[in-house]
């Protein structure tokens, strides 16, 4: 496969996480400040696109370990996001806590075991990828389409309202396993969609223009999220993305979204914290009175603080923060030597 053809999985974790830091952004400003703006419906449109697409995309490699060393699968596939969430949750706690300890002395611990029975918002992502991933390994044996019809019937129930616990590991479960074992299972069809799209095909751009029209009227109307339409709209927006980043990949064109793309879980672990004190400085400031350019100005300034903190400690002490000390790997397991982020068989977040 060509390296244009292998490109695009990093344009589409481009514009993934961009979508997804823009829209934390747009909700927790509004949520600090009680002001929507035109970024709310921005944020609303691409929500039955982003995490779909992260989550399809997340399982394509992992068909190259399912079936290889227990220890090696446990090492990248379960034990690494179990170890950055602890790290990140720990680094989050304490300095979002630190100001209530005088008031409260226990405040961090309460705060540290509830984001280990809760995931936390901004972090939620990692336990339930190591969740996904070992449901995945556990059912390996069995027919993906058994497989793949349960998990549909549980994303259906949950845009139903029949599963809404309130524990985000079960909601999110049923809510978005099915597109991760789905990127597992359907990786050669994705491949193959990406292949064809690379070798040119005229009407791309109208089947996009058409596709975000139709999601633009679902969303509009408030149906979006309904039963069976949540669903078909997640897997139509991972085709979409999918087409839109082959296309950016054949241009060889925009390059800082293929770098984002690559440093995408560098992104995810360090966005929270430059975002919460963005927000709470624009919000207090008044530099830029209108709701919306904050928001977006807020996720921007998150996207690039994480990756300038990144490139500052990835050759410190502080590497930890985004790779793995030896002691925190399994022994026996082969180690990475760089590959796709969240999810692919090789891992370019245990890099330097």
């Amino acid at each position: 496969m060509s390296a244009t053809r292998i490109n695009w999985v990093d344009y589409a974790k481009g514009l993934c996480i961009i979508g997804f830091v823009l829209a934390q952004s747009v909700y927790g400003y509004v949520a600090m400040t009680g002001q929507p703006s035109w970024m709310h419906f921005a944020a609303a449109w691409a929500a039955p696109i982003i995490l779909p697409t992260l989550f399809i995309v997340s399982g394509l490699f992992l068909p190259r370990t399912l079936f290889g060393s227990k220890s090696t699968f446990f090492d990248r596939k379960v034990l690494r996001f179990i170890y950055f969430y602890v790290v990140w949750l720990i680094i989050q706690t304490v300095i979002l806590y630190t100001p209530h300890v005088a008031s409260s002395p226990l405040a961090i611990a309460s705060a540290l075991l509830s984001g280990l029975a809760q995931p936390t918002s901004g972090l939620w992502i990692l336990p339930m990828l190591a969740l996904f991933h070992l449901a995945t390994w556990l059912t390996r044996r069995s027919a993906p389409t058994r497989i793949l019809l349960v998990a549909a019937l549980l994303q259906t129930a949950h845009a139903a309202g029949m599963i809404q616990t309130g524990w985000l590991v079960i909601d999110a479960f049923a809510q978005y396993f099915v597109f991760f074992f789905a990127g597992c299972h359907g990786a050669e069809l994705f491949r193959r969609f990406a292949v064809r799209l690379s070798e040119g095909f005229s009407d791309v751009p109208a089947a996009l223009i058409i596709w975000a029209a139709i999601n633009t009227v679902l969303v509009a109307q408030g149906t979006a999220t309904l039963p069976i339409i949540s669903l078909v709209l997640g897997f139509a927006g991972a085709f979409a993305l999918i087409a839109l980043a082959t296309r950016l990949a054949n241009t060889r064109h925009g390059a800082a979204m293929q770098y984002i793309g690559r440093a995408q879980f560098v992104i995810y672990l360090t966005y929270f914290l430059p975002m919460t004190a963005a927000q709470t400085l624009l919000a207090r400031s008044g530099l830029l009175p209108e709701p919306g350019l904050t928001s977006l100005a807020i996720g921007l300034i998150a996207i690039a603080l994480s990756l300038a903190f990144h490139r500052l400690v990835r050759r410190t002490p502080l590497k930890a923060l985004y790779r793995r000390p030896m002691r925190f790997r399994l022994k026996g397991a082969e180690l990475s030597r760089g590959g796709q982020l969240l999810g692919s068989a090789t891992d370019r977040v245990e890099e330097a």
